[in-house]
C-alpha cells in the first residue's frame, strides 16, 4: 500500500498572509514546485526500472490524473524514456448506464468500460504491436475513431494508462505485476478556518464543479445532483485500489483554496439562479428528465457558497500554463 503521508493543513490566516503583492509569486512558485518534485521523484524510479514496462494511475474524481499523466511523460522524455498514453475514458461504451432508485445513471462504474477492448489493446501495445485507439466523447456521450490514434510504445518506451479503475483487479489482474507500478492521486489536504473548511471531498468537488461547467456542459446544480453516484462509487473501490498502489500523489497545489472555490462559486451561482427562474429544468447526467434532488442539490450549493465566502482570492491570471490547476478552469 502507498504512503499517504501527512494531510497537508492550510488556515485561512495562512492564505491571507501569503497574498501580500511581495509574496503571491513566491506562494505560487513554492507550491507549484512541490507537485513537481512529487513527479519528478516517480519519473526517477521508474525511468531507472528496466523491468518496468507500464504505469497504471488511478484516483478519484477531479483529482488530476489526466494532466499528473502528461506531466510525468515529459519527465520521462527528459530521463530517456518516451511513452505511449492512454486514458481509459476513452473506453467508455455508449450503452445504458444501470440507474440508482432516483434515476441517476452510474457511469462511475467500471462496467461502462469496454474492458475487454481496452485490455486486448493494453496487451497488444506491450507485445510491441501498433493499436488503433478509440476517442469518447463526453458532451455528446458517443466513441468515435479518427486517423491520427494509432498507438504504439517506442523502443524503450513506458506505457502510461490512466482512469478512475486504473488499479482494478480488472486491469491488473492479467498483467505482470512487478512489471506494472500502481500510482494513486488525489488532493490530500484540508482547509481551516474556526474549523474545517474544506476537506478532500470539497476540493474535489469544487473542482469538478468549474470543470463540468468549462468543459463538459454540466452546470453545479446537475454535477451535485449526481454527486451522490460518485460518492457511492468512490467508496466502494478506493480503499483497495489505494491498497494495491505503489506510490501516492498529492495533487493539492495550496493556492488553489484561492482560486478554484471562487470559480466554482461563480458557476453555482449562475445555476442556482438558473434553476430558480425555471431556466434549469433537466439534468444532463439524467438524460434531460429532469434531477433527481433538486432541492438537496440546490441546499448544498448553498452551503458550498457559505464556505467559499470566508476564503481570500487570488486572480486566475497567478496560475502558470504549466500548472495542473488548469485541467479544471481551461
Amino acid at each position: 500500500m502507498a504512503d499517504l503521508g501527512e494531510m497537508t493543513a492550510i488556515t485561512v490566516s495562512d492564505l491571507e498572509g501569503c497574498l501580500g503583492s511581495t509574496k503571491i509569486a513566491a506562494f505560487v512558485h513554492d507550491a507549484e514546485m512541490q507537485f513537481l518534485d512529487q513527479t519528478v521523484r516517480i519519473a526517477d524510479r521508474i525511468a531507472w526500472d528496466c523491468n518496468l514496462q507500464a504505469v497504471f494511475i488511478s484516483g478519484p474524481t477531479a483529482s488530476g490524473k489526466t494532466t499528473f499523466t502528461h506531466r510525468l511523460a515529459s519527465a520521462l522524455a527528459f530521463l530517456g524514456r518516451p511513452t505511449c498514453l492512454l486514458s481509459m475514458d476513452d473506453y467508455y461504451e455508449d450503452k445504458q448506464a444501470e440507474t440508482d432508485e432516483l434515476g441517476r445513471p452510474d457511469f462511475e462504474s467500471i462496467n461502462m468500460l469496454d474492458t475487454a477492448l481496452m485490455m486486448d489493446q493494453i496487451q497488444m501495445l506491450l507485445d510491441g504491436y501498433e493499436v488503433h485507439v478509440p476517442h469518447f466523447d463526453m458532451v455528446e456521450r458517443r466513441r468515435i475513431y479518427t486517423s491520427d490514434r494509432v498507438r504504439k510504445i517506442p523502443p524503450d518506451g513506458i506505457l502510461l494508462v490512466e482512469g478512475l479503475h486504473g488499479l482494478s483487479p480488472m486491469v491488473l489482474g492479467s498483467l505482470e505485476r512487478d512489471r506494472a507500478l500502481g500510482v494513486f492521486i488525489m488532493p490530500f489536504g484540508t482547509l481551516l478556518d474556526s474549523n474545517r473548511l474544506l476537506q478532500p471531498r470539497e476540493i474535489r468537488m469544487l473542482r469538478r464543479i468549474s470543470r463540468d461547467s468549462h468543459h463538459r456542459g454540466a452546470s453545479a446544480m446537475e454535477t451535485l445532483d449526481y454527486w451522490p453516484v460518485i460518492d457511492r462509487a468512490e467508496q466502494a473501490v478506493f480503499p483497495s485500489y489505494l491498497a494495491t498502489a505503489d506510490v501516492f500523489v498529492n495533487s493539492l497545489i495550496p493556492y488553489e483554496f484561492c482560486v478554484i472555490p471562487h470559480l466554482a462559486a461563480e458557476c453555482i451561482r449562475d445555476s442556482l439562479t438558473a434553476w430558480r427562474e425555471g431556466q434549469l429544468e433537466h439534468s444532463v447526467y439524467l438524460g434531460g428528465k429532469g434531477f433527481a434532488e433538486a432541492a438537496k442539490a440546490a441546499d448544498e450549493c448553498e452551503r458550498l457558497l457559505s464556505l467559499v465566502d470566508r476564503i481570500p482570492r487570488l486572480a486566475v491570471s497567478n496560475i502558470p500554463d504549466m500548472s495542473i490547476l488548469n485541467e479544471f478552469i481551461r
